[in-house]
């Protein structure tokens, strides 16, 4: 008698008998690995809903101008259950070495990107919940131009695409950022349309190990012109949801790009937004926040209708924050990594010692504490600059920094979009932040920061 396969041993069961076996594996990484066995046990398991929906939000990663590695803002305590959670990148294969001036290391340890708990580094793609990594080839330019512009090319962005509850692989995309001005520029190139159609991008797949040239083709109108999108921007930030990743592009506009259909379409900013835009995932899916004045303008983009839009959330004034007049230590933390790594070459400062059990916090409880620092408004101070750290991936809170000169007593704040309350986070500024100086203006010390959704699913980044 011939044995069948283990497949089909698997399709003579019951729906309702293989759903009550796949409840059985506890473990959220080999049931996200079942996900990928076949159509059936997918529909199972995301009809049943056995698989955690959600990464657990476990901080920020922040960066500073002037300092060699990211730190990591957070409670001291991981939920029940859950591995404690750290910022330091010692697991990778070249060492943190400091050098002999004593101030830098020999490395690049800035985070470009991150997606669902993997981190986007120089030549690296790491996830610090497993202390794994891959290393990312150099992308080879082989073609004549970047979607059909040759000239104006300054440099190149890199953004991840990954979803654990899809498939164990990822996606690296490369996006040119054009040269600002107008010099050594062809006037006539500069009426074309941005961006292009097709456009070709260069992607690189985990799971064939390699970078490919892929065209992509525009769905509805373009952005504007090339000159028109030829404006210096900082940091652009992406998101990746539901299978399409939007990157804020040079010109105010998000792309969306679908890999699974090389399709992508041009969304233009709101209305009415200021200079220092930024989009994040949050509740109700993609969301563009904007500096206008004393308020910070939030928007969700509603894409239930064919033609996609942003919605006004409401405009939150900033005054409150402004106005705070507490240094506040705690209830979240700085992990002081960077001055971990350079404490032999500082000077002795007396660190408060935190106690860890006095801390613990849950980052699926539907409400904050109610014991924690409520903003309350006390005298003005004549130069505050405030900075948005990122959104809550879950509910509809904005996270946002506020320093003085020079990142001076940096503080966290989250604002809560529903019912206006602003609570003080913790200071988040590192330990003798102040030696590290190099001489930068205060304009170019701004903080990259994003929310941190560690995932321990997949122990080894394929």
């Amino acid at each position: 008698m011939e044995q069948a396969d283990h497949g089909d041993l698997a399709a003579l069961l019951p729906e309702d008998v293989l759903a009550d076996v796949l409840r059985r594996v506890a473990e959220p990484r080999w049931l996200a690995l079942s996900r990928c066995v076949c159509k059936a046990w997918r529909a199972i398991i995301d009809g049943g809903s056995l698989l955690r929906t959600e990464l657990p939000f476990s901080g920020f990663f922040i960066t500073f101008a002037e300092l060699c590695l990211p730190e990591f803002f957070a409670r001291p305590l991981s939920p029940l259950g859950r591995p404690a959670i750290s910022g330091k990148l010692d697991f990778l294969p070249t060492p943190i070495k400091v050098c002999s001036d004593g101030w830098s290391l020999d490395g690049d340890y800035y985070i470009q990107d991150h997606c669902n708990g993997l981190l986007l580094l120089d030549g690296y793609v790491v996830n610090p919940a497993t202390r794994c990594w891959n290393a990312l080839p150099v992308c080879p330019h082989n073609h004549t131009g970047d979607g059909g512009i040759v000239h104006g090319i300054l440099t190149h962005d890199y953004y991840l695409a990954f979803d654990p509850k899809v498939s164990s692989h990822y996606h690296v995309f490369e996006i040119p950022y054009l040269r600002w001005g107008k010099d050594g520029i062809d006037p006539l190139d500069e009426t074309s349309e941005w961006p292009p159609s097709p456009y070709i991008l260069h992607v690189f797949s985990s799971r064939r190990g390699c970078w490919e040239e892929r065209l992509f083709v525009r769905e509805g109108d373009a952005a504007g012109t090339l000159a028109k999108a030829r404006v210096y921007e900082s940091r652009l930030h992406s998101v990746y949801w539901r299978g399409y990743l939007y990157v804020h592009c040079q010109g105010d506009f998000i792309m969306r790009i679908s890999l699974s259909e090389d399709k992508y379409s041009a969304i233009k900013a709101p209305m009415g937004v200021g200079d220092t835009n930024y989009i994040g995932l949050s509740e109700k899916g993609v969301y563009f926040a904007s500096f206008v004045k004393n308020h910070i303008r939030v928007c969700i983009l509603n894409e239930s209708s064919n033609q996609l839009e942003w919605i006004l959330k409401h405009d939150y004034d900033l005054k409150p924050i402004q106005m705070f007049d507490r240094q506040v230590h705690g209830p979240w933390i700085l992990q002081d990594i960077n001055y971990g790594v350079f404490r032999s070459h500082l000077p002795n400062i007396n660190k408060e010692e935190v106690i860890h059990e006095k801390f613990e916090w849950n980052s699926d409880d539907d409400d904050f504490p109610k014991n924690e620092d409520m903003v309350e408004v006390h005298r003005r101070h004549p130069y505050f600059e405030i900075e948005i750290l990122g959104f809550h991936p879950y509910k509809e809170i904005l996270f946002l920094s506020r320093s003085e000169t020079f990142k001076l007593k940096a503080m966290a704040f989250a604002y809560h979009l529903n019912s206006f309350n602003i609570e003080s986070l913790g200071s988040i500024y590192p330990s003798c932040h102040r030696y590290f100086d190099s001489g930068l203006a205060n304009e170019a010390r701004e903080i990259e920061s994003f929310p941190y959704t560690p995932c321990c699913w997949i122990e080894e980044i394929p």
